[in-house]
């Protein structure tokens, strides 16, 4: 572990008014472009609730999970059959069946990851959408399970918790290796059984994983090219966001609100009043919340601010250089003709 990592090298507290974005000089360029991804192929709106969207680095692939179960042709075989992933290209939505939750997919698209039931409990799966190969990515053990699990960009590495077969035994953090079908550790094992590892994030290549401490409320980034241990937290207690694609930017929350963490020059800047939600895959673009559900998109260089829409948003969310943002919405007036009366999954698109 890295003790200068401890420290805090420079602090910004900026203050993000709920008009920020009005106080820019007016620019000629198109309003951005919103149009819903929950819907089937032909534009048949969802008949069931859609949310927890992600969307791959050029904006051409969205993931999300939904109750509807008439986005495909085929019919899920259990209602929880909820991952769904739209081809921006084709407008095609592919259901992944026995699916519980929404999915993390890589950037071309081909690889995701997800949850399901396993043997005694939940498990992380990864599946490869072009053949069909399915993976179960934890230890496989009766009563061993595993949760919320992310891919990385290029579709090789999954990092998820494990849940071992003993209450006593606390979670940790795990990689799994598409390709070499291998295990390994990342967490550091607390002794105290209380202390749960959660809520890990993987860079687009695999080699650095961030992941909170539950019970220290600290927040980790693990290097499996040099197995070096840097602490990201600014010392209080603080929920990880996300890890950026290139790995070296850290968004978190805490109780004064978002921050960013550049772990190459090690500056921090604070945002009071506002909730992080996502970052960019260079991490650039911070998305946030200032109030209770407008979604804004700021340009950490340049301090720009884009109003996306009134909805939630999860990790994953941003695209590259902050051109595309999807989110979850139950407005009706996003886009015409919004009459299912259920939250949408929309594609927020700058031109």
């Amino acid at each position: 572990m890295s003790s200068s990592a401890l420290l805090v090298t420079a602090l910004g507290l900026t203050a993000l008014p709920a008009a920020a974005e009005a106080s820019s000089a007016p620019s000629a360029r198109p309003a951005p472009r919103v149009e819903r991804v929950s819907v089937a192929a032909d534009g048949t709106e969802a008949n069931g609730a859609s949310g927890a969207a992600t969307v791959t680095t050029d904006g051409g692939h969205v993931a999300f999970g939904s109750g509807a179960t008439n986005l495909t042709p085929d019919t899920a075989p259990r209602p929880q059959s909820s991952a769904h992933v739209r081809d921006g290209g084709t407008g095609t939505v592919a259901r992944i069946k026995n699916s519980l939750t929404a999915p993390d997919i890589s950037d071309d698209g081909r690889y995701a990851t997800y949850l399901d039931w396993g043997s005694h409990t939940t498990a992380a799966f990864v599946v490869d959408l072009t053949t069909g190969e399915k993976r179960r990515v934890d230890a496989r053990g009766f009563k061993e399970g595993s949760g919320e699990s992310v891919i990385s960009d290029d579709g090789r590495h999954v990092a998820y918790v494990l849940r071992p077969q003993h209450p006593a035994d606390p979670h940790r953090i795990e990689v799994y290796d598409w390709r070499t079908d291998t295990r390994e550790i990342v967490s550091d094992g607390p002794p105290d059984a209380a202390r749960d590892m959660a809520n890990p994030s993987i860079s687009a290549d695999g080699r650095h994983v961030a992941y909170e401490d539950r019970g220290t409320k600290q927040v980790w980034v693990r290097d499996r090219g040099t197995g070096s241990l840097e602490r990201a937290d600014d010392g209080t207690a603080s929920t990880l966001v996300e890890l950026s694609g290139n790995g070296r930017t850290v968004v978190m929350n805490s109780a004064n609100g978002a921050y960013v963490r550049d772990l190459r020059t090690g500056k921090v800047k604070h945002f009071s009043g506002t909730t992080a939600k996502a970052v960019g895959p260079e991490g650039r673009h911070l998305l946030y919340t200032d109030d209770a559900s407008t979604l804004r998109l700021r340009d950490l260089r340049t301090g720009r601010v884009h109003m996306v829409g009134t909805g939630s948003a999860v990790p994953g969310s941003v695209g590259a250089k902050g051109r595309t943002v999807v989110y979850t919405s139950a407005e009706t007036d996003v886009v015409p003709g919004d009459t299912n009366g259920v939250n949408d999954v929309f594609q927020w698109t700058r031109r």
